[in-house]
């Protein structure tokens, strides 16, 4: 938080120190007591109370006089700090802003702790101007809700059924058709055989492991430091991490990237692994649209079914839709209507088997929609990307390659 201006302050909160609110405090060392006390002063609020102790010394006082204007609560020996809270606020039986002070500098934490009405986190040792600001801000009437925006960035996952169906490839394709009208960042999430910088000729970018196993640590400068720039709307982010190296993330690494990346660019794509591990099924859990990738073999229809009942089981509200990758490639294909018998969903959209586009994308490490040349390829991309694009507002600049690529 910024630090505050106490001098400028002055004259107003003194001229308000007649009907200053009630502040209380419990707070367990003597020196955050006393960084309480200082800034009780400086802002003109008279007589707070100020106890030893923690979120017991403070239910006790709310107990015996009734709910504070504010309260300043310890934390530091609270062993579940969350339920102790919700327990305090309730126990108020008002609205009663409540800032609590500890000694976990944890980004989870504080959003379970904003979750249950908790005003502000601050961690020890806490700078008397930062504890300024946050009552400050606590005692600052509630903004009118915003508007929510119909057009909210949303996490477009694609996650093949089996290997070798070319989800990666789509994936790649996807994030670049959209990067031609906003902002776009690609997320590869197979930390060790992840292709999409292979598949763009770009070394794979840096630091995205480190970002997913510290959460806390996660903004916006550190995401683009980890970041490749794959064009001049569409950033990677990817790794490839040594295979002996067991990752073991935490998936609420992944929920922080997201957020990050939600904030700043108009569109997310991740490519998700096969593996399902606690990273896969976080991402599915994240993404607003999952496309399916399959081929239309026998297996490809098995894995594609399991597939979807995963979906359906971690996130039943996500949309989901089958993509039928290299159509006309393999042997022994099964026909749509049975392959669509056989998994319970329709087919959303089939791509056919473009050998020439592939050598071309390989060679030339180029999205497959922006070197394929088949009509019906390109169509069939066209149609694709333009699923999820639709909505996204184009940036002016682009018009006349936005046209060559979804067609308009």
């Amino acid at each position: 938080m910024a630090g505050l201006n106490l001098k400028s302050r002055g004259s107003k909160a003194s001229a308000a120190s007649a009907a200053a609110p009630t502040l209380v405090a419990a707070v367990i060392d003597e020196v955050t007591r006393e960084s309480v006390r200082n800034v009780a002063s400086q802002l003109g609020w008279t007589a707070p109370v100020i106890r030893e102790g923690g979120v017991s010394a403070a239910a006790a006082y709310v107990k015996a006089t009734g709910a504070p204007n504010f309260i300043i609560v310890d934390v530091s020996d609270s062993e579940n700090p969350v339920e102790d809270l919700a327990a305090l606020l309730n126990l108020c039986g008002q609205p009663t802003p409540v800032v609590a002070i500890g000694l976990v500098n944890d980004i989870r934490l504080y959003r379970r702790l904003c979750d249950v009405g908790v005003s502000d986190y601050l961690v020890k040792p806490v700078p008397e101007d930062v504890l300024a600001d946050s009552l400050q801000i606590a005692n600052e009437p509630p903004a009118p809700p915003e508007r929510t925006d119909p057009k909210r960035t949303q996490l477009i996952g694609l996650i093949g059924a089996r290997g070798g169906v070319g989800a990666t490839s789509l994936a790649v394709s996807i994030a670049w058709s959209i990067a031609q009208q906003v902002k776009v960042a690609l997320l590869d999430l197979d930390l060790h055989f992840g292709s999409a910088a292979l598949s763009l000729d770009l070394e794979p970018s840096r630091g995205l492991r480190e970002l997913l196993s510290h959460p806390d640590r996660i903004d916006s400068l550190l995401i683009d430091a980890a970041a490749s720039q794959a064009g001049e709307r569409l950033r990677l982010l990817s790794a490839e991490e040594p295979l002996e190296d067991t990752l073991d993330l935490d998936p609420d690494g992944l929920l922080a990237v997201v957020d990050q990346l939600r904030a700043s660019t108009g569109m997310v794509v991740a490519d998700i692994p096969r593996g399902l591990g606690p990273l896969t099924r976080q991402a599915v859990v994240c993404a607003d649209v999952i496309g399916v990738v399959t081929d239309l073999s026998l297996a490809g229809m098995r894995d594609t079914q399991r597939v979807l009942a995963m979906i359906a089981h971690a996130h039943g509200g996500a949309k989901t839709m089958v993509v039928a990758n290299r159509v006309g490639g393999v042997a022994g294909e099964i026909a749509v209507r049975d392959f669509e018998r056989g998994i319970g969903a329709k087919i959303a959209h089939s791509i056919p088997y473009d050998r020439a586009a592939a050598v071309a994308a390989a060679e030339g490490a180029k999205p497959l929609i922006d070197v394929a040349r088949n009509p019906k390829t390109v169509a069939a991309l066209r149609s694709f990307a333009q699923s999820f694009s639709d909505g996204v507002e184009a940036a002016p600049q682009s018009t006349s390659l936005l046209k060559r690529v979804l067609g308009r």
